[in-house]
């Protein structure tokens, strides 16, 4: 498993607090967005750090949703490895609902 992989899964908390953060500067406030509106292709069209944070998202919300903070890295990369290649096989599926059906 590569780094990159275990640090995305290491910190799904921290990437909840990047997308709700502020910079403090007078910006107009971005539109909500709802989980259930991305495809599988919305997501694997992302790149980079965009991609790792929508993963750890994800991630975030499952754990969340399970009413834990405890979770195993190499469990969860496993996870990631199976989401993605559904949505690579899938990808106008609900990103969010084919995430929660693998995590089961």
């Amino acid at each position: 498993m590569s780094q990159t992989v275990r640090t995305l899964i290491a910190l799904p908390v921290a990437a909840l607090l990047l997308v709700g953060g502020s910079s403090g500067l007078a910006e107009e406030p971005a539109a909500p967005r709802n989980l259930n509106d991305y495809l599988c292709k919305d997501l694997m069209r992302l790149t980079g750090g965009e991609r790792e944070n929508a993963l750890a998202l994800v991630h975030g919300y499952n754990l969340g949703k399970k009413d834990t903070t405890e979770f195993d890295v190499d469990t969860l990369a496993a996870l990631t490895d199976r989401f993605i290649e559904h949505c690579l096989d899938h990808p106008n599926d609900k990103a969010l609902a084919a995430f929660e059906k693998l995590a089961k």
